[in-house]
């Protein structure tokens, strides 16, 4: 059971909820509206486990790099809480799981899957020679409503694209900002993200006007796809929380500090406005 723990500490099982919701609104926007509760089993399944490999290949190989970092090196794995054997068991596992998953759904998603895994295991290498590396993870997580149409229909809807894209910039923000928290330490070890190559202030400038251009995409989505006033209710939370995120976290000169509610404001940005989604197609 404290092996259990471990790893769900060590891939962070509860953050699924940043990505999740999309998918089910990708696979319920993809049929029409219709609610299929086996499907959407088969998705949480699939989302689970390629998320839980993507945490799990990063904790993997980022190793030595997190037992160096002051903020990393009580992680389980940086610990040795939790055994190279036990995440390396982890991997093979939940990819396995993931690929079974996607054979099951259909022959795209089958097909897809691969790309899906090697793009999340490349991700932890990118830090270490581009600070391009946040816009792909960005990437990864906006995948999630193509995810969920695929699952559901067999093919890509492709107004998804549309709030993928939103999805691209609000993930690539929040990545941004989180990895300010490593400036020094990147700084000092080589290695790269936007805050390393830009700066504090200028990250948290851009991450602004990221977030802002991402509501604007999800305006846009809900129009072309003529969503109801749910969904347009969702996108206007989204703003709110997103003035009040940056205006209670702002840094005062190089500030490398993150705090805790900075999060909370992120996981709320998305379950309102993809559950308010769900709600306007329903």
């Amino acid at each position: 059971m404290n092996q259990i723990l471990l790893i769900s500490k060590s891939v962070k099982i509860h953050e699924t909820l940043f990505s999740l919701p999309f998918a089910y609104f990708g696979c319920i926007y993809a049929n029409n509206g219709t609610v299929d509760w086996s499907i959407l089993f088969f998705v949480t399944l699939a989302l689970s486990s390629a998320r839980t490999f993507g945490m799990a290949i990063n904790r993997y190989l980022d190793f030595n790099i997190d037992q160096k970092n002051i903020r990393t090196k009580n992680r389980p794995l940086a610990s040795k809480k939790l055994s190279i054997f036990t995440i390396k068991i982890v991997i093979i596992f939940s990819a396995i799981l993931f690929f079974i998953i996607c054979f099951m759904l259909n022959k795209l998603a089958f097909y897809l899957s691969p790309f899906v895994l090697i793009i999340m295991f490349i991700y932890p290498y990118t830090k270490r020679f581009t600070f391009f590396c946040n816009f792909i993870l960005g990437f990864i997580l906006s995948i999630a409503p193509i995810g969920g149409a695929v699952a559901a229909v067999g093919y890509i809807e492709y107004k998804l694209l549309i709030l993928s894209f939103g999805i691209f910039l609000w993930a690539s923000s929040f990545d941004m900002i989180y990895h300010t928290q490593d400036y020094i330490f990147q700084k000092k070890n080589n290695l790269y993200s936007f805050s390393t190559k830009f700066g504090i202030k200028n990250t948290y400038y851009f991450s602004v006007s990221l977030d802002i251009c991402s509501i604007f995409i999800f305006i846009l989505f809900g129009y072309l796809s003529e969503l109801n006033y749910v969904y347009f209710i969702g996108c206007s939370l989204g703003f709110v929380i997103t003035i009040v995120k940056y205006a209670r976290n702002w840094p005062e000169s190089n500030d490398f500090g993150l705090k805790p509610e900075f999060f909370r404001w992120n996981s709320s940005f998305s379950l309102i406005i993809s559950s308010l989604a769900i709600v306007s197609i329903l």
